[in-house]
């Protein structure tokens, strides 16, 4: 097309056509007609004047700008998981809390603990290490920490001859005790200095097969730290089994005298001999590249004991006046109360004073153990309500004696739950980064765990 030809084509374009096709559109031209509105213009020497307007504005044309360039994707912003040295911590005031959670049901353990029960039951106890690990396995692999299970890979083979070892002084001091009261004494005197390293291998054991998330904890104590932590308070239950003896032997006012005094002072090592142990424990227990510390002080396990004796002594008369009031009731009815009958309600007395005293000091001992323990990564919180526990370990003795004992499963899947779902973990380390930092077993390993 030559140039008169478009300014011809131009100078017969006028705004009536315009209007007739804005008003096609609604007021703008119609998609087919853009282009040939757009190409006349754009060939036009003064584009105004060809359709009779003061001023027109139209966008670039399409191609006449910088060809696009192709959009490439950013740089991929890469967290460093695997770090050497110190793990990075997140900013300072954030903390993310990591749940803990239980998925036991009553009816599924009910099932293992009656085959465990008839086990022990046909192998006269030589079942012993495998309920137990059966047991322990089936409440650890439905624990769940920050969506992950832990478990237990522990090897009931491996676990049976500590368990002889612990019938073979059982038996040995039953049986000096028998024959002589010295060989006895001898006997229960080895046996309370073989007490810290049975500890030490059970606790090393039990804390090396554990693991979260497939990946191993460890537990790096040595016996000798044991050792310093129980010398005090089996020194002194050998000295008050020995004051025992031989107040038995002689008959002497002076001796019981002295027995006395000396359980009295036993009985105030023992807070100190808790306090050791956890401390033990805890400070050894290592989660892949951190560990943990305890912080508690020897003046709250003293203050916890007091608190328990306290607990002890109030509970102790409130069960016995209950009893009172029932033998009070039965010898107004029948006159009299037989021996077999006092034994009963000698029975049900010690069994409610247990079963209100015990889950007090578990209870009061979970918050102050989990607490205290943790590190600049990790802090552990327990929040067990010791009043909802005690009632409910109640009710659960009750219902046991109730049900000759069938009531019994029910009964430790509930408190389980109760004392696990109070746990809490606070940790400033994000749990991909730990678990990335942190080993998983190997395959090898794995597969001669499972068999």
């Amino acid at each position: 097309m030559n140039s008169s030809a478009v300014r011809s084509s131009v100078r017969a374009f006028r705004l009536v056509d315009l209007e007739s096709l804005q008003a096609s559109a609604g007021g703008m031209p119609p998609a087919d007609d853009l282009p040939v509105l757009r190409a006349v213009v754009d060939t036009a020497e003064e584009p105004a004047k060809a359709v009779g307007l003061e001023q027109v504005i139209w966008p670039a044309p399409i191609g006449s700008g910088p060809a696009p360039q192709p959009e490439l994707p950013g740089p991929q912003v890469q967290v460093r998981l695997k770090v050497h040295g110190p793990l990075p911590r997140l900013p300072q005031g954030q903390v993310v809390t990591l749940p803990v959670s239980l998925s036991a049901r009553p009816l599924e353990y009910a099932g293992l603990w009656l085959r465990n029960a008839l086990l022990m039951l046909l192998t006269l106890g030589l079942y012993a290490p495998w309920a137990q690990v059966r047991a322990r396995r089936y409440f650890l692999r439905r624990t769940l920490v920050a969506g992950e299970a832990l478990d237990d890979h522990a090897n009931p083979w491996a676990l049976l001859p500590r368990h002889l070892m612990v019938w073979g002084l059982a038996a040995g001091v039953v049986g000096s005790w028998v024959g002589s009261r010295l060989a006895g004494m001898v006997a229960l005197s080895l046996a309370l200095a073989v007490l810290p390293l049975l500890v030490y291998m059970n606790l090393s054991y039990r804390v090396a097969h554990m693991s979260w998330a497939g990946r191993r904890l460890r537990f790096d104590g040595r016996y000798e730290g044991v050792y310093r932590a129980m010398w005090a308070p089996l020194v002194s239950a050998c000295l008050v089994a020995w004051l025992l003896m031989a107040t038995l032997a002689w008959n002497r006012p002076g001796g019981w005298m002295a027995w006395g005094a000396v359980a009295a002072l036993w009985a105030m090592v023992v807070p100190a001999f808790v306090w050791g142990y956890f401390q033990y424990r805890q400070h050894h227990l290592v989660l892949g590249p951190v560990r943990l510390m305890w912080k508690a002080r020897r003046a709250s396990m003293v203050m916890l004991f007091v608190r328990a004796l306290a607990w002890f002594a109030l509970a102790s008369m409130m069960v016995v006046g209950v009893a009172a009031v029932v033998l009070a009731g039965v010898l107004v009815l029948r006159g009299r109360v037989s021996t077999q009958a006092l034994f009963g309600v000698w029975l049900g007395v010690a069994w409610l004073v247990l079963a209100a005293v015990v889950p007090y000091l578990q209870a009061r001992m979970q918050n102050l153990v989990w607490s205290k323990t943790g590190n600049r990564y990790l802090r552990f919180r327990s929040r067990l309500d010791v009043q909802a526990y005690v009632w409910l370990q109640l009710r659960h003795a009750v219902l046991v004696v109730l049900t000759l004992g069938l009531y019994w499963p029910w009964a430790v899947v509930a408190a389980r739950r109760m004392r696990t779902e109070a746990l809490q973990v606070w940790a400033r380390v994000e749990t991909d980064v730990l678990k990335a930092n942190w080993a998983p077993r190997k395959r090898a390993d794995r597969t001669k765990m499972a068999g």
